[in-house]
């Protein structure tokens, strides 16, 4: 386990629950950007003319800043999640790490992978979280704009917002049930642990 109040027992079904959380915060993160990125331009007649016509305009997710900030913060959240994935299994993956304070002479050295980890996963939450408030904000208050894209032979601009939403959602919950499930002890384990 990660804390101080780590028990002694052979149960590793938190950090695979972890794992996986974080590997599904990676993929749906990253998938909520590129759903948005490949969002299909939209072409919206502005101010009809009684004749059929009328002003055109095209319109793409960098036109909404709320839906720019989407793929930034959930790109970040990628790479961030990576990192911490690395964390979790190269750098704190044995089963006797404990910090209950007793100094073994390795000092914050040490400590620094866990200490990383905890900010990486405020960083992610904060993000994708952000991302997502974002992406409902741009929904409420250009939702006009965005729902012009979702008529026949407009594109799919409107659906894949949506989509890039509830993705996004989806991330900033499996994010913040890695974090749970890394500090909460489950009763079983997925893999052999060692008997030393």
């Amino acid at each position: 386990m990660y804390g101080c109040h780590a028990n002694d027992s052979d149960h590793n079904g938190s950090k695979a629950a972890s794992l996986l959380l974080r590997l599904s915060t990676l993929a749906l993160s990253l998938t909520s950007a590129v759903v948005m990125v490949t969002a299909s331009e939209c072409t919206i007649v502005l101010n009809p003319h009684r004749d059929g016509g009328g002003d055109t305009a095209t319109v793409t997710y960098k036109d909404f800043p709320p839906l720019v900030y989407l793929v930034g913060f959930n790109i970040i959240a990628t790479v961030l999640e990576a990192a911490a994935i690395y964390l979790q299994i190269g750098k704190i993956g044995g089963d006797d790490d404990d910090d209950c304070g007793d100094d073994d002479g390795e000092g914050i050295a040490a400590r620094l992978p866990r200490i990383l980890l905890v900010v990486i996963d405020v960083a992610v939450q904060a993000l994708v979280y952000s991302a997502t408030g974002a992406v409902f904000a741009a929904v409420a208050a250009y939702g006009p704009q965005i729902d012009a894209c979702g008529g026949a032979g407009a594109g799919r601009f409107c659906k894949q917002v949506n989509l890039s939403k509830v993705l996004s959602l989806a991330g900033g919950v499996a994010a913040g049930l890695a974090v749970f499930f890394r500090d909460v002890s489950l009763p079983f384990s997925l893999w052999p642990t060692s008997s030393d």
